[in-house]
């Protein structure tokens, strides 16, 4: 008895496929697979090249340090306690320039501070610094000081956070500052890759 044809006659069921009409079948739905998720993957290969990809920041600034004097800091801001021990003050403003306007720091203006203790020819220290981009965005970043030496001051630095673009940008650097002979101007570099 042909189970086929019998449930055929009953109107159970309809005529199946034989094996050779199957095939084109199953190679259209393995196109169709091997199409999406090749598709899926470029979107995802994509966007994780659009999310990886950081701005490079390269930024020199003038700054100012505009601060009054403390009276145990004398004119460089800098209190010496013993031969082995001395504290620096960090108190200036800034506004950044760069060669290439696309720079997340093109304009970029604002005040940091902060301080340093250098003990035994070691540094520990570092501070914030409250900005504002060219549109006036505002941010904050954090500053560490690895090292002075003479007038040079250098360390790494990290976005805090901000509003608008800034709020979920990462990024972080070098920074170097070198004291003119001017006591309130310096000259300071910021280098560095920032993630919007």
């Amino acid at each position: 008895m042909n189970v086929i044809a019998s449930a055929d006659e009953h109107g159970g069921c309809t005529r199946q496929p034989n094996p050779e009409e199957r095939k084109p079948m199953a190679n259209s739905r393995k196109l169709i697979t091997t199409f999406a998720t090749l598709a899926a993957a470029v979107f995802f290969s994509a966007t994780s090249l659009a999310t990886a990809q950081a701005e490079q920041v390269d930024v020199r600034a003038a700054s100012f340090s505009h601060t009054g004097k403390l009276a145990t800091f004398g004119l460089y801001n800098n209190a010496v306690i013993t031969d082995k021990l001395n504290l620096k003050r960090i108190n200036a403003d800034y506004v950044f320039f760069s060669a290439n306007p696309e720079d997340p720091f093109e304009l970029v203006s604002g005040s940091c501070f902060g301080g340093a203790v250098l003990r035994n020819m070691e540094v520990q220290g570092g501070g914030v610094c409250s900005l504002k981009d060219k549109d006036g965005n505002p941010f904050a970043i954090n500053f560490e000081i690895t090292m002075i030496e003479g007038g040079t001051y250098s360390g790494t630095w990290a976005i805090l956070g901000g509003s608008n673009k800034w709020s979920s940008a990462k990024g972080s650097g070098t920074w170097s500052k070198i004291q003119l002979p001017n006591i309130t101007l310096s000259v300071s570099t910021l280098k560095g890759e920032v993630t919007f």
